[in-house]
């Protein structure tokens, strides 16, 4: 299978991060966890920005139309990689605004500046919140393959990964969308509070378990290739 959701949900996992870091500068707000330094070079966000778009539009689109996941899980590709292309979308006019942009917002303008924007963000808000509920009520995300190292170990429980997909990757991020257009307006402090470490949870919880899988898929296919019986 030619499956490239494991550097979709990195790349995600770095926008969820990487956005409301950038946000809160502009905003003047002075967050826990900041972990970036303050923009003093806008160009640098909007290059950062760029790379994260280019790659989950061009490998959400060439999966949405092979559907690998459908041979391990079906209807997984729905969920993962519709919600990815549009949120590739979105970096790239971001990447496009900021780099158009001098000097940066103030964080007057910013309400206007993201009121169109609000739009599409609280309608993917709308999706990633289906999703979640389609995790929750079907099994779509089920459990990883027994042949799979770490998360195999699990393979009889699979509530357990699709509580994980449901409260820490894909809740938070449809929270954050459905808060943006209300984060977005002046005044707007606990909303935009809660938006912050919303997308931080979702955004560390898809970098860390996608990039995982670069070592679990690994020894998924060692296993499944040679017979080891490798299970972390």
């Amino acid at each position: 299978m030619i499956m490239y959701n494991a550097l979709i949900g990195v790349a995600a996992g770095a926008a969820l991060i990487l956005v409301p870091r950038y946000w809160a500068w502009l905003r003047n707000e002075r967050m826990p966890l900041p972990l970036v330094r303050a923009p003093a070079d806008h160009s640098g966000w909007a290059a950062a920005f760029g790379v994260l778009g280019i790659l989950l539009t061009g490998l959400s689109f060439a999966m949405i139309f092979s559907h690998p996941h459908a041979e391990a899980t079906p209807y997984v590709d729905t969920i993962f990689d519709e919600p990815a292309l549009l949120l590739g979308v979105l970096l790239l006019a971001a990447a496009w605004r900021i780099s158009r942009t001098t000097p940066a917002f103030a964080p007057d303008r910013l309400p206007d500046a993201l009121g169109p924007v609000g739009v599409i963000v609280f309608i993917l808000g709308l999706v990633m919140t289906w999703c979640t509920l389609a995790i929750l009520r079907f099994d779509v995300i089920s459990a990883a393959s027994a042949e799979e190292p770490i998360t195999g170990l699990l393979h009889h429980h699979p509530a357990v990964e699709k509580t994980f997909f449901a409260a820490v990757l894909y809740g938070p991020s449809a929270l954050g969308c459905l808060l943006f257009p209300v984060a977005a307006r002046p005044g707007s402090r606990r909303s935009w509070q809660i938006l912050y470490w919303a997308w931080t949870v979702a955004g560390i919880g898809f970098a860390l378990f996608s990039a995982m899988k670069f070592y679990r898929h690994t020894g998924m296919v060692v296993n499944l290739t040679d017979g080891s019986g490798y299970q972390w």
